[in-house]
């Protein structure tokens, strides 16, 4: 089978002060998911789609995920360790010398949504959008970025904390022209501050029917470990037409 190319950034730098009373002196992406890390869960993931590239960006603890991936003989791992917290932006230009092909997957390291990564890369080329966004249908939600799209599929506008028909997935695949948007070594986000420079047109939502899952209080933490226990094995590869 015909694998589209890439390289894989894991977002990991987050400081996961919620967790703090579970996870102690560990960063949030190795918080214990019945005896494994977090992270592992979003590698195998990805390694399950073809990709073996991975470049993790660390920050805060980030030994404690060097340590973990350079034990793992099934991809290549490169570790891209953060000085201060540059956000999410920010962490993927510190990376950008380690970058070796013109799309860049991105994910998360604190939240899983097991979407067909093949299928988002694809789509993304063919649309030849800079960036495309993985987005999941909100059923009302608003605690997280809302967001609008046109007809076509076009990404125009974004309401954070607001009802939109859809949300942020966390995953996105980008150019590097994208990433020479971001400014060297100053804190900024990609959701806040690279994503709204290109819904002129540029920016893609790529539709998906699949959970998000992520792990930002002790409270998701259980609940999630709880749902792994109970169906280890997530297979979610619908995408909604567009």
């Amino acid at each position: 089978m015909y694998h589209e190319s890439s390289d894989v950034v894991i977002l990991c730098g987050g400081l996961g002060t919620r967790l703090q009373p579970v996870l102690k002196d560990r960063p949030k992406p190795m918080a214990p998911i019945n005896g494994r890390p977090f992270l592992d869960l979003v590698v195998d993931h990805i390694l399950s789609h073809g990709f073996r590239r991975i470049v993790f960006c660390t920050g805060h603890h980030g030994n404690w995920i060097a340590q973990h991936v350079s034990r793992r003989t099934d991809c290549e791992t490169i570790i891209s360790q953060e000085a201060t917290p540059l956000g999410t932006a920010g962490a993927l230009r510190g990376c950008r010398s380690q970058l070796t092909t013109t799309t860049t997957l991105i994910l998360n390291g604190d939240s899983l949504c097991r979407i067909d990564l093949q299928s988002l890369l694809a789509r993304h080329r063919h649309r030849q959008a800079v960036a495309t966004m993985a987005v999941i249908p909100s059923n009302d939600r608003t605690d997280a970025g809302g967001v609008r799209m046109d007809e076509l599929g076009w990404i125009r506008s974004f309401q954070e904390k607001h009802r939109a028909p859809f949300l942020n997935a966390g995953i996105y695949a980008i150019e590097t022209q994208a990433i020479h948007l971001i400014p060297d070594s100053v804190p900024c986000s990609l959701e806040r501050d690279v994503f709204p420079r290109l819904v002129d047109g540029r920016l893609y939502g790529y539709p998906c029917q699949v959970p998000l899952y992520d792990i930002g209080t002790p409270e998701r933490l259980a609940a999630f470990e709880a749902l792994e226990k109970k169906t280890p094995e997530h297979h979610c590869t619908t995408s909604l037409s567009q």
